[in-house]
């Protein structure tokens, strides 16, 4: 893993459970750092993408982080997991189904997303949030 250094923001956490209080701080980076308003958006990225954590791979720690992309941020976040498939995002999520809307709801709000699976570091979701830097911090 690179140096934490190098990220605007980083939040890490020895247990997917406490991973959940990264939001507030993320909001508060956000807030200060973005030219939209409205951070619903990275709030309901980051709440689903934990939450997948905490459901699929709760033993581990989780690291979650912001790079820069261009004129918005990415959400990286890198669990102890093994991940999961294309298949587990539905086209079309089932209006009945508990479980499976999530990630389409991710995928719908994010610029990009993407996943790997990194071989003895575990699973990294990135996910580009459709908010704005501020001028300042995209340069």
């Amino acid at each position: 893993m690179a140096h934490v250094a190098q990220y605007p923001w980083y939040f890490e956490t020895d247990t997917a459970r406490d991973a959940l209080a990264g939001r507030h701080l993320l909001e508060r980076y956000l807030g200060d750092h973005c030219e939209d308003r409205d951070l619903y958006p990275a709030s309901l990225v980051f709440g689903e993408l934990v939450s997948n954590v905490i459901k699929y791979a709760p033993r581990g720690g989780v690291r979650v982080w912001l790079e820069p992309e261009g004129e918005h941020f990415a959400l990286c976040i890198n669990d102890s997991g093994e991940g999961f498939s294309e298949r587990h995002i539905a086209e079309e999520p089932d209006a009945v189904a508990e479980s499976g809307r999530g990630l389409y709801i991710v995928k719908q709000v994010c610029k990009r997303f993407s996943y790997a699976s990194r071989p003895g570091d575990g699973f990294l979701v990135r996910a580009v949030l459709p908010l704005r830097r501020r001028k300042a911090d995209a340069t």
